[in-house]
């Protein structure tokens, strides 16, 4: 909604969150702060796969998928940017210097 920040005391108070994936997720830049607010105050994310890409891929996996996130990464402050990084790779995106930061589309282990 248009108060999502209002969310993030309730984040303070949880100690779980449930992660819907879907390919919206990983085009919403306030989805990325939600679950960077969520690993800075130590809850334990639970991803839940809801909606695969039209091609059948992994949320994300596709072209441009997660770059809304990839630009929230790197507009995050040097003092976040730890935090930031470590929540695009629990969401399998990975940090490669010489092609940028894309969506790793490997499927998860069975």
């Amino acid at each position: 909604g248009n108060n999502w920040h209002v969310y993030f005391e309730k984040l303070r108070q949880a100690k779980v969150m449930i992660a819907i994936m879907s390919p919206a997720f990983f085009k919403s830049v306030p989805c990325f702060h939600e679950q960077l607010e969520a690993r800075r105050n130590g809850l334990q994310v639970l991803p839940l796969l809801f909606e695969l890409e039209e091609n059948s891929a992994p949320p994300g996996a596709v072209e441009g998928g997660g770059a809304k996130w990839i630009e929230a990464y790197e507009e995050t402050s040097d003092q976040d940017k730890q935090a930031a990084h470590d929540t695009l790779c629990a969401f399998r995106l990975r940090d490669d210097h010489d092609q940028g930061l894309k969506l790793n589309s490997e499927p998860a282990p069975p």
